[in-house]
């Protein structure tokens, strides 16, 4: 018995020893196979600074320093480093075909995906639609049932000279059945910068386009709450939004939706709630964002646009440059984002035609922001009733009905003109404010900081000077009335609108009658 124990002891030491050599000489063949794997996979050479095979209590590969330079390419950043590395796996993993790990945990991980783009031949135009011809892929040489890395750094370089690269900071990822012919589902967190929040998604992830990594197939759907907009110097409020992707790296297709219900620019300071749906195009080889479709409503006022949002160079930030229009909006809805007032100046129906550039840079929203287009306003009413009375008391005298009494609330102005809005200063030309029996057609400016107006122009009225005065008035009127003649008939008063938005100044520009 003793000796069968003592056989049996030394074939395991034996054992073991065969063992323990085989696998100090199998880390050199695994090493191989793994740096043989990546190379095939991502077309890249790889550089790597260690790599060990733990046998027991289980079988696991460790390593350091991991560099993949795709196509050989030294010009570039290398597309993936990761600092260090631990995957589990099992011997048939480690030496059978295609080389396959269980979990591998990843620290330090980034990705830098080099410039590249569709190689288009023919005419550009047939390769609007975004369709990109599926790329043949041969089996994954490895296979990772899970990958699981809590901070990583995806840097997509732009094809334009001195673009800064598009950065993502990735938290909390992880990934599954990574090598396999569908691609891999993920999950993860993104920070994103402006506005701050984080931006949690899911989805399909590849099969990685080893020819062209910015063609690497992304779809998936996320969520982003509670981002705080006062990052945006200028504005207000906070953000949610969700939706959906699709596309390739250096086109993702995106349609979602935001709710904001607190909206507000500074320059007002009144919250509004304010929801949008939209459809856009994410170039991801430099975050430059072309909106298709824009549909934004404040209260119950539509506003549908269309442009897009891109980075310019030497600049921190992106400009954004739209085609803007607004059909049938409620005035009071507009106002309340430019005007401190609680209670809306002016009520009505406006439209809207307008161009909307927002250049990139670190002064407020309000100073920033560029506007030229047209308008039109209907139906308009002051929510001031005095204001209101002498509407009605200049469409009374217009008209010569002197002595009748005003009734604000039957007299509507229509109002329309073109402006132009640049350092937080509208100017407006060719504006004509309407109301029966008289036109006021004015030019001049409203500054939105200061809140004060400064307008010159002319009131048109279909009556003569004497029909608007009466008794001794009357007479001096007739008097001047050649001064003011229109021609046509009626009478053309030079006159200016001046001072605090909240109480101008109205009356006649002496200079410009006796000029």
């Amino acid at each position: 018995m003793r000796r069968f124990i003592l056989s049996a002891g030394v074939l395991l030491l034996v054992g073991i020893a065969v063992f323990l050599s085989w696998a100090s000489r199998a880390t050199p063949q695994v090493r191989d196979r793994i740096v043989a794997a990546l190379n095939e996979r991502f077309e890249s050479q790889v550089a790597l600074d260690t790599l060990q095979v733990g046998i027991f209590p289980r079988p696991e590969v460790s390593g350091s320093g991991l560099a993949l330079r795709h196509n050989g390419r030294t010009d570039v950043p290398p597309l993936i480093t990761i600092d260090s590395f631990l995957a589990g796996a099992g011997l048939r993993g480690l030496f059978g075909t295609p080389l396959r790990l269980n979990e591998i945990s990843l620290d330090g991980l980034q990705i830098r995906v080099p410039p590249g783009g569709v190689r288009i031949t023919g005419d550009v135009n047939d390769h609007d639609d975004g369709e990109h011809v599926p790329h043949a892929m041969a089996p994954s040489p490895i296979f990772i049932d899970e990958i699981v890395s809590r901070t990583a750094r995806l840097e997509i370089i732009s094809r334009r000279p001195g673009r800064l690269p598009r950065v993502f900071e990735i938290h909390d990822l992880v990934m599954r059945d990574f090598g396999g012919a569908e691609g891999a589902r993920f999950q993860a967190g993104v920070s994103n910068p402006i506005p701050r929040g984080r931006v949690e998604t899911s989805g399909l992830f590849g099969p990685w386009h080893a020819d062209e990594p910015g063609l690497t197939p992304l779809s998936g759907e996320y969520t982003f709450n509670n981002a705080d907009l006062d990052s945006i110097k200028g504005i207000g409020g906070i953000l949610s939004s969700l939706g959906k992707y699709s596309g390739v790296l250096e086109r993702i297709v995106v349609e979602g939706q935001t709710e904001t219900p607190d909206f507000s620019i500074d320059v007002a300071g009144q919250p509004v709630p304010l929801n949008t749906q939209f459809t856009a195009i994410v170039d991801g080889t430099n975050g430059d964002t072309f909106l298709e479709r824009v549909e934004a409503r404040i209260n119950e006022s539509l506003i549908v646009a269309h442009g897009e949002v891109a980075r310019t160079e030497d600049v921190k930030g992106r400009h954004v440059k739209l085609d803007v229009e607004i059909d049938g909006a409620r005035l009071e809805d507009l106002m309340r984002l430019a005007v401190k007032s609680a209670a809306p100046p002016m009520t009505g129906k406006v439209d809207v035609v307008t161009s909307f550039l927002l250049p990139a840079g670190e002064a407020d929203v309000i100073d920033r922001l560029q506007l030229d287009g047209r308008f039109q306003l209907a139906s308009a009413r002051f929510a001031n009733v005095d204001v209101q009375k002498k509407i009605a008391t200049l469409s009374l005298r217009g008209r010569g009905q002197e002595d009748a009494l005003p009734d604000g609330n039957s007299v509507v102005s229509n109002l329309s003109g073109s402006f132009r809005m640049r350092n937080a200063r509208l100017s407006f030309s060719n504006l004509t404010f309407a109301v029966p029996g008289a036109v006021v057609q004015l030019s001049g400016t409203y500054d939105l900081r200061a809140e004060e107006v400064n307008f010159t122009g002319d009131l048109l009225t279909d009556a003569t000077l004497a029909d608007m005065t009466s008794g001794f008035k009357s007479l001096l009127a007739r008097v001047a009335q050649p001064l003011f003649r229109r021609k046509g008939g009626g009478s053309r008063l030079p006159i200016r609108i001046s001072g605090a938005r909240a109480k101008p100044s109205f009356g006649l520009d002496v200079k410009r009658v006796f000029r």
